[in-house]
């Protein structure tokens, strides 16, 4: 597949080969040179690719960033219009300086830079190997030996690059590469470590104007850096939460107690530090900077006591390390108007999906667990309500640790939020539109959303970041649902139809057409094999997905079906309709003489129109909410009314806590609700 570099393109994908984009008729070769594969990133000031050199022999991948250039008075933050005099000069010198530094074993070179079409584009060489987060998914937590390499091989890069003046601000393990072996590269030894992304990069003095904008990534970001005043022992903080995460496999969000306002991470070792590492690591990660090393040299002193006498080869003029100093003032130096929640991704990465063996963020601020709140409540009344800031909720679903919960808002926002405390943990913030649906892929590191603005995108849960987003379809997009082994993303639309997408590469791997009318929710079977779609025609739909075949049409409800789900063991489908009923269908039976002959039962119960429905994790309890804003919980294996929960007074999504004990409801009342179903 190619791509099409056109800002504006509302379908960008085409096939292999094509000279001109069939959406835009935009030309495919950039420069009548680079050939674009596919987006790598996304920011607010510009996107990421991965691209083919063609006018080289060999052919060679490189990685070309997109950079627009804001009008005064654009709406995508006023402190980058103000500095937008400045931004031919950021780039022209950030070019001078990427192109000197290209000359570093440890940073990619710079193989162009120009303007072309009113955007401004650097393009560099692509560094094949691992970040250090793969590495953490691959193989585990790291032990002290590799956390010493790692502060023995980086920390000369990060004084050199302050002795210039410079400050990185985005340092984070998807931002740092080991070369593999099969990299094919002109200098830098195999395995050696690689810094990338320089995106976030900013001066010390006074030369450039000041900015306010906050950039960076959120779990690695200093306090002050948070605040839009980074210093050079903002990277070294930066540097130390890395080192931490590394040993633990936790979320630095999970290692640091808000309410005692210290760092816990020890607790977290499956095998206990040295007393020197940690004493290390601890000044590294000082709230104070004041309490922080001044510099990388004085923490590399206290380093290289440990690393001897096997020293960690740093064995580099300081002349030729100098060169990554120059670094940090690139390519992001144009990138100043990164918002906070969307930080620059990294360039090399794409998203890959892979049963992690690092955990997910558990988002463990100290706060009150839900059972301490459940003394003080009443019989089916809310543990605890959350205030959404951003108005009307269309969708909810919680992340598999089971500690917060995404939110689709209609202010065109996802809010990840603690349960217990309520804290908002992150916003993503990239939909044009309202966001009608919302889903956490089953490793629980990613998000899927899809919205009014007819995209689907696919964000970084541990960041925020914005991975990809998915066009194609025509109209709002009601449903998304991952695949169970998280490669793919089954979205449903107003447009009537049904679209495949791989996750890793974004590329669109089917449509499914067959209802007469848009379609409201769908959901795969926990073997992945059939794809269930509920629509306004009234039907649901049965699709094996991976042939493209329509299985089954089950009919019986008189309106739209606005949910379906499927029990966790396959055998039982719901399906809840403007009708007022939820329907239980059978799919384990292959044949049947009727339309509606799979239909095990009815349940009547709701006076108002059923808008969402949940399965407990053990298949035992049926939720549904309803038009009015009431819950229902119905027991599966007599299909009794278990009980009704009443606290919203407006329309209502469902989901249920990985264990079963909590219901999570949002609302278009403005709230979200945390409803504690037992003891």
């Amino acid at each position: 597949m190619n791509y099409c570099i056109n800002p504006n393109c509302q379908a960008p994908q085409n096939r292999d080969r094509t000279t001109t984009c069939s959406s835009c008729g935009r030309e495919m070769l950039l420069k009548n040179r680079y050939r674009i594969l596919h987006t790598l990133g996304q920011s607010v000031s510009g996107r990421t690719f991965l691209a083919i050199d063609e006018d080289q022999p060999s052919h060679p991948r490189c990685v070309i960033k997109q950079l627009f250039q804001p009008a005064v008075g654009d709406n995508i933050q006023s402190e980058l219009a103000e500095t937008n005099f400045y931004f031919p000069q950021r780039f022209h010198v950030a070019a001078l300086l990427l192109d000197k530094l290209g000359q570093h074993p440890q940073i990619p070179e710079l193989w162009a830079s120009f303007e072309h079409d009113g955007c401004l584009y650097l393009v560099q060489q692509y560094i094949a190997g691992r970040s250090l987060a793969e590495e953490l998914s691959e193989k585990g937590n790291f032990g002290e030996t590799a956390i010493w390499q790692l502060l023995g091989e980086l920390l000369p890069v990060l004084q050199l690059i302050h002795d210039s003046q410079l400050i990185h601000r985005d340092l984070k393990p998807e931002n740092i590469i080991r070369r593999s072996h099969q990299a094919p590269f002109k200098k830098g030894r195999k395995g050696e470590l690689t810094l990338v992304d320089f995106g976030a990069a900013t001066p010390m003095n006074g030369s450039w104007p000041k900015t306010k904008v906050k950039v960076g990534s959120a779990e690695y970001a200093a306090p002050e850096q948070i605040k839009g005043a980074a210093t050079n022992s903002s990277d070294l903080y930066s540097l130390g939460v890395i080192c931490i995460y590394l040993l633990t496999g936790l979320s630095p969000f999970d290692l640091f107690d808000i309410k005692s306002d210290t760092w816990v991470w020890r607790d977290y070792l499956k095998v206990p530090v040295s007393d020197r590492l940690s004493r290390i690591l601890d000044k590294m990660i000082q709230r104070d900077p004041m309490l922080r090393y001044q510099s990388a040299t004085e923490a590399l002193k206290d380093v290289k006591v440990k690393v001897c006498p096997t020293p960690i080869a740093l064995g580099r003029s300081k002349q030729n390390w100098a060169l990554t100093a120059w670094s940090a003032a690139a390519i992001a130096i144009l990138s100043i108007a990164l918002n906070p929640h969307l930080p620059s991704l990294s360039p090399q990465m794409g998203f890959k999906t892979s049963k992690s063996t690092a955990k997910i963020p558990d988002f463990r601020f100290s706060s009150p667990r839900l059972n301490d709140f459940t003394s003080q409540r009443s019989p089916n009344a809310p543990v605890r309500t959350l205030a959404s800031t951003s108005g009307p909720v269309w969708s909810v679903a919680v992340i598999p640790n089971g500690r917060a919960v995404a939110t689709g808002n209609t202010d065109g926002t996802i809010r990840l939020l603690h349960l217990c405390s309520g804290k908002l943990v992150r916003t993503m913030i990239g939909h044009s539109g309202a966001v009608w649906a919302v889903a956490v892929s089953p490793d629980g590191r990613a998000i899927a959303s899809g919205g009014a603005d007819n995209t689907i995108k696919l964000w970084d849960i541990y960041s925020g970041e914005l991975i990809r987003t998915f066009y194609g379809h025509t109209a709002g997009v009601f449903s998304v649902a991952f695949s169970p082994d998280g490669k793919a993303i089954a979205s449903v639309s107003k447009d009537k139809t049904v679209k495949l997408w791989q996750v890793e590469t974004g590329i669109e791997l089917e449509t499914l057409k067959g209802h007469s009318a848009g379609i409201q929710s769908v959901a795969f079977t926990p073997n992945g094999e059939i794809l269930a779609t509920g629509s306004d025609d009234g039907t649901i739909k049965l699709w094996n997905w991976q042939t493209g075949e329509l299985v089954r049409t089950l009919a019986g409800h008189t309106d739209a079906v606005w949910s379906v789900a499927v029990s966790p063991d396959g055998q039982t489908l719901a399906s809840g309709s403007w009708d007022n009923t939820i329907k239980l269908w059978d799919l384990n039976t292959s044949e049947s003489p009727q339309p509606n002959g799979y239909l095990l039962r009815t349940l009547n119960g709701h006076l108002d129109k059923v808008q969402s429905l949940a399965f407990s994790p053990d298949g035992q309890t049926l939720a549904s909410g309803d038009l009015s804003g009431t819950i229902k919980l119905w027991q599966m294996g007599s299909g009794g009314l278990m009980g009704t929960l009443k606290g919203h007074s407006s329309w209502v999504e469902v989901a249920f806590s990985p264990r079963g004990k909590t219901l999570v409801s949002g609302s278009f009342d403005d709230t979200i609700k945390v409803w504690r179903l037992s003891p």
